[in-house]
């Protein structure tokens, strides 16, 4: 549990910071670093055959984007649970804006003169450039329709539930927002690169796989709850807001 005393908060956070700001800060810093990572490898796919079968066959292909990328969305249901919609959107906003700077500083790479002593080649780096610049307009496009989606939705779930059935508006924002992710991310970003068939495998083995960690990492979501809630109030109380 963190407390006043953390050394986070005692030793690393501005003067003056109010804890409520400083776990937000947080918050939004690995939202930012997850969704970097995962628009970078997001075009490096990965597969394996699982001992049984299944709906989607035996064989799962998936992108490298999956691993840090539900990681987004404990935060923004976080977020959204904590300080509220505007904030939850505020965050993706920031994602949205970050990623294109991660697009221009990539697009800078491409026009530099490349020293014969570099470890990359010229060539080498436009090839990664220019995968990047494939999934990014993909993930971009799929980033924005999910999150907003994802937002909406978690706040509808809460309306009817409360306080109560946090998983319930969790997975279920999830569920809706990320078949849409799914779809979008695949379709654009492998559009003839790959065969219809495989983005449809990609597309449904990203979304079964996207659904089952969350389900997984449910636990995660609780964990944080109860540390947000206790350290917020917490906070509140101490007249750190």
């Amino acid at each position: 549990m963190l407390s006043s005393k953390c050394f986070l908060f005692k030793f690393f956070a501005p003067e003056g910071m109010a804890h409520r700001h400083i776990v937000f800060l947080w918050m939004t810093s690995i939202f930012l670093t997850c969704l970097v990572v995962a628009n970078l490898t997001g075009s490096l796919l990965f597969s394996f055959d699982l001992p049984f079968n299944t709906p989607i066959g035996q064989r799962v292909l998936l992108s490298a984007g999956i691993i840090p990328f539900p990681v987004t969305f404990i935060l923004t249901d976080l977020l959204n649970e904590f300080y509220g919609k505007q904030a939850a959107r505020f965050v993706t906003l920031i994602g949205f804006i970050m990623s294109l700077l991660v697009f221009v500083f990539l697009s800078i790479g491409e026009h530099l003169p490349t020293d014969a002593i570099s470890p990359l080649t010229h060539g080498q780096y436009i090839h990664f450039s220019g995968l990047y610049t494939g999934m990014f307009t993909a993930s971009l496009l799929a980033y924005g329709v999910g999150q907003l989606l994802d937002i909406q939705v978690f706040h509808v779930f809460r309306q009817w539930t409360g306080s109560r059935l946090i998983w319930v508006r969790a997975q279920g924002s999830t569920l809706i927002s990320q078949l849409f992710d799914s779809l979008i991310v695949t379709f654009v970003a492998f559009s003839g690169t790959l065969a219809v068939s495989d983005m449809a495998q990609l597309a449904l083995s990203n979304y079964t796989w996207k659904f089952l960690i969350v389900v997984l990492i449910t636990p995660l979501l609780y964990l944080g709850h109860t540390i947000l809630k206790r350290t917020l109030a917490r906070a509140s109380t101490a007249n750190l807001t």
